[in-house]
C-alpha cells in the first residue's frame, strides 16, 4: 500500500495524470445571438457534444452586437479559455478579436458563418452559396417559363446572408430576365419581419407574385402567416426557406412551404468540437468541413437531420 501511495505522489510531482483527469478542457462557443431558433439549436447541439467529449463549454450570446461579441471573446481569452468556436455576427467586425485568439496561440474555428481574417481560420458548416443557388434552381424547375419573385434577405453583414443571397441571385440571373425580383427587402432573420414585409407588399403589387424566396425558415414562416391572414391557400404562392427547422419541416408536410435547405447544423457542431478538442489534446491539425446543404422537399422529407423532432 505504501508503495502505491509513494508511486501516486511521484506521478503527481512529475506532472503525469490519469487520462480522465486531463479532460474537461475549457471551450468557448461565441454565437452572434440566441434570439433565433437556428442559433438555439446550435447551442443545444454544442452543450450535448461537450458532455460527450468531456469538456467544459461556455456559450456566449452576442445579442446581435459585434462590439459585445468582441468584448466577450477578449474576456474569455484573459480568463484562460483553451479553444474557441466562433459564429461571427459580422464578417469584418469580429475579425480582430479572432486575430487576438490566434496571436495568443489558441485554436479557433468558425461555425456556420465565415469571417474575413488575415490568417486562415478553419471553418465548419454547410456552404451557404451552394445552398442559396440550389434553392433558386429548384424554383426555376417549378417555373421554367419564368416567375415574379419576392426576396426576403437576412442580417446585413453576416456571411450566411451574403453568401446565401448571392447564390440565389446568381442562379436567377443565369435564368434570364424572365425571373423578375419584384421586391427585395431585408427581414434580419426575424419571423415578425417576414410577416410584416409580406403583409405590406402583397396589396401594393400589381399582381400576385409566384414565389417568396426567404433566406431563412423563420422569415418564411412569418411570410406564411401573412399569406394565411390574407386568405391564400397552401401552395398558391410558392414559399422557400433555409435551415430545415422542425417547424419548417411541418410546413412542408402541410404544403405551405415548398422547400428548405438542411445545413445539418448538429453535424457541423459535433465535427467542429471534435477537431478542436483533438487539436488541444493531441495537436492534431484542424481541417474544417465544407459541404453542400441538402435541399429538402416533401419528396425527401425523411432525410432531414431534425425529422425526428417533428411532433
Amino acid at each position: 500500500m505504501k508503495k502505491i501511495v509513494r508511486l501516486t505522489a511521484l506521478v503527481a510531482v512529475l506532472g503525469f495524470s490519469n487520462p480522465m483527469m486531463a479532460n474537461e478542457e475549457q471551450i468557448v462557443f461565441s454565437l452572434p445571438t440566441l434570439s433565433t431558433p437556428f442559433e438555439v439549436h446550435m447551442q443545444k447541439s454544442a452543450v450535448k457534444t461537450a458532455k460527450e467529449q468531456n469538456v467544459q463549454i461556455q456559450v456566449l450570446d452576442g445579442q446581435g452586437s459585434s462590439p459585445k461579441q468582441v468584448a466577450d471573446i477578449e474576456n474569455a481569452i484573459t480568463r484562460g479559455a483553451q479553444g474557441f468556436i466562433v459564429s461571427p455576427n459580422d464578417v469584418n467586425a469580429v475579425a480582430d478579436a479572432v486575430a487576438e485568439i490566434q496571436n495568443a496561440g489558441l485554436p479557433v474555428v468558425t461555425l456556420d458563418r465565415t469571417i474575413n481574417a488575415q490568417k486562415t481560420v478553419p471553418h465548419f458548416g454547410a456552404n451557404n452559396y451552394k445552398g442559396g443557388y440550389a434553392i433558386a434552381e429548384y424554383v426555376k424547375q417549378q417555373f421554367p417559363e419564368g416567375a415574379d419573385l419576392i426576396l426576403i434577405t437576412g442580417q446585413p453583414g453576416s456571411s450566411s446572408n451574403i453568401e446565401r443571397t448571392k447564390g440565389i441571385r446568381d442562379s436567377l440571373k443565369e435564368g434570364g430576365s424572365k425571373y423578375r425580383l419584384v421586391a427585395d427587402q431585408n427581414g434580419n432573420w426575424m419571423r415578425a419581419e417576414g410577416m410584416r414585409i409580406v403583409e405590406s407588399l402583397l396589396p401594393s403589387l400589381p399582381k400576385k407574385p409566384d414565389v417568396i424566396l426567404s433566406a431563412n425558415d423563420d422569415m418564411a414562416l412569418g411570410a406564411i402567416e401573412a399569406l394565411k391572414a390574407q386568405g391564400l391557400k397552401p401552395g398558391e404562392i410558392l414559399v422557400t426557406g433555409f435551415d430545415a427547422s422542425p417547424e419548417a419541416l411541418s410546413r412542408i408536410q402541410d404544403g405551405w412551404l415548398a422547400v428548405t435547405a438542411d445545413q445539418r447544423a448538429g453535424y457541423a457542431v459535433k465535427t467542429a468540437m471534435g477537431q478542436l478538442v483533438d487539436n488541444i489534446r493531441n495537436k492534431k491539425e484542424i481541417t474544417g468541413a465544407d459541404y453542400p446543404p441538402a435541399v429538402i422537399s416533401k419528396a425527401n422529407l425523411d432525410q432531414a437531420e431534425r425529422i425526428g423532432e417533428l411532433k
